[in-house]
């Protein structure tokens, strides 16, 4: 079970004291935490070696910021049982998470969505479309309460009643940006709000990073909308990548600026996504309590091509790989042709539905019009 501020002040105190020791700790954290796993184990035992200075963190007043802690929040440790199991599986995994609302959603498959917080008007559509379906589907949301896709995820996955997981970049006793309090009210009620940082902690610039390798840590994969080059979607994606979590990324026009980041992951080998069926299927999702088909409904239709939507590279190109798998590697070879250039081509045959990337390279779409 997590630890609720029940006990007062002093309690809270100590448990602040507890974590903040555990997060200028480095490596070694879930040993200690093993041995240790509360503010009394530490106190318990004699006052030595490494245990005194974390005694005397614990012992240290931290009431102001005790203060801060909402009514019914509450911490868990890595250790715990609610711990996430995913999030657990990553060696920078928080030592500690303030939260509130059902603990329950960090044991349940989850998706991140991600996107810029500037985004276009059919940005926040398809940032509702797809949460909607894939909440309705049975994937928890993960996002990270900022304005713009995050905001319109939570909400997309609320609105199809289902569960959605906001991690914040600031103390659990804080929302920012404010504009989103109402919304952090909601998911604190209906779902979960997560913060690593310890209460009265502000929104640094610094604490960004480590809250997006947080959201895509809780997740199987992370999906991201719209995105610009650079930009902190990028890196949630490329913390994704690193924790061996797969990435799904909507196409974009190559003059929408801020669809500039989604070419450029999907030229580094991120996954297409047209429907949120393709998240779904890709993922190998079997579903809960029931839920075992894919959503019906498509946000995003993949047009039949025409003979005149083909020019004679693109008909090289598909004559070349044939009934086969091609690596691009292999593919660029063949034709003569630079990495990049062919990538670009791959990704735009992608898009129309003419070719399926698999793990071993490209394929010609066998169920297209």
């Amino acid at each position: 079970m997590p630890h609720y501020f029940t006990g007062g002040l002093q309690q809270g105190s100590r448990w602040i004291g507890f974590a903040r020791f555990l997060n200028e700790s480095g490596d070694g954290r879930r040993r200690l935490l093993e041995r240790f796993p509360s503010p009394a184990a530490v106190l318990d035992e004699p006052t030595t070696g490494l245990i005194k200075p974390w005694r005397e963190a614990i012992l240290s007043d931290a009431s102001e910021q005790a203060k801060r802690l909402p009514l019914a929040s509450w911490i868990m440790t890595l250790v715990d049982d609610e711990y996430s199991a995913l999030l657990a599986e990553c060696n920078d995994a928080p030592p500690t998470l303030f939260g509130m609302g059902d603990t329950s959603l960090l044991s349940r498959p989850a998706i991140a969505i991600v996107g810029t917080r500037r985004p276009s008007f059919d940005g926040l559509h398809f940032a509702q479309q797809f949460a909607f379906e894939l909440a309705r589907a049975g994937f928890v949301i993960v996002s990270g309460l900022a304005q713009g896709i995050d905001a319109a995820a939570h909400w997309g996955a609320l609105r199809a009643g289902g569960q959605t997981i906001a991690v914040m970049a600031t103390g659990i006793d804080a929302v920012y940006p404010r504009v989103n309090r109402s919304l952090a009210t909601v998911i604190g009620k209906e779902g979960l709000l997560l913060s690593q940082f310890l209460p009265g902690s502000v929104a640094l610039k610094h604490h960004f990073p480590r809250r997006n390798r947080t959201i895509s840590g809780l997740s199987l994969a992370t999906l991201v909308i719209e995105a610009g080059s650079p930009s902190g979607t990028l890196i949630t994606a490329t913390a994704a990548t690193e924790q061996g979590r797969d990435v799904y990324v909507l196409p974009w026009s190559i003059t929408h600026s801020m669809g500039q980041g989604c070419l450029r992951l999907l030229m580094d080998g991120a996954l297409l996504a047209l429907t949120p069926a393709d998240v779904i299927s890709g993922i190998r999702w079997q579903g809960i309590a029931g839920v075992n088909d894919p959503p019906q409904t498509s946000t995003v239709k993949v047009k039949p091509v025409s003979e005149s939507d083909i020019n004679d590279a693109d008909k090289a190109l598909l004559s070349l790989i044939g009934d086969g798998c091609h690596a691009a590697e292999e593919l660029g070879s063949s034709l003569k042709r630079a990495l990049p250039q062919l990538l670009q081509q791959l990704v735009r045959l992608e898009i129309k539905g003419l070719l399926v990337r698999e793990s071993g390279g490209y394929r010609q779409r066998r169920d297209r019009d």
